[in-house]
């Protein structure tokens, strides 16, 4: 497999979620709330 990088476009969002989602799910507790930061930081200007 060779993993491509690039910027991130809308129609990646809901694959982004989901991904961090499992990657995150009850690591460091029951569930997880990463997946709703990356959707916050996506609408920072910075």
């Amino acid at each position: 497999m060779n993993p491509v990088i690039r910027p991130e476009n809308e129609g990646d969002y809901k694959e982004v979620e989901n991904m961090t989602r499992e990657a995150f799910w009850d690591i460091y507790r029951p569930g997880c709330d990463e997946h709703l930061f990356v959707r916050k930081l996506r609408k920072v200007p910075a």
